[in-house]
């Protein structure tokens, strides 16, 4: 399972959003994340994937954004 399907995953897990609503090019807010609900997601991205994100670096505007910054700090991390 690549990264934007694992973070899919944790989406539909974690927020109960249905499976078909989630899209990588989606804003995270259509899927009723406010800002606190965006920190939420990003430390259970940090748990499942075992990286920590600077603060300054976690502001994505979707989830392919977001896959993406997952990739270059795992990459950073191997």
């Amino acid at each position: 399972m690549n990264t934007i399907e694992q973070i899919k995953q944790v989406i539909v897990e974690k927020f109960g959003v249905n499976a078909d609503e989630v899209q990588a090019e989606r804003p995270l807010g259509e899927y009723g994340l406010d800002s606190l609900g965006q920190i939420e997601l990003l430390f259970a991205i940090e748990e499942h994937f075992e990286v920590s994100i600077p603060e300054e670096e976690a502001h994505v505007a979707n989830l392919q954004e977001l896959a993406n910054l997952v990739d270059r700090f795992k990459a950073e991390k191997a």
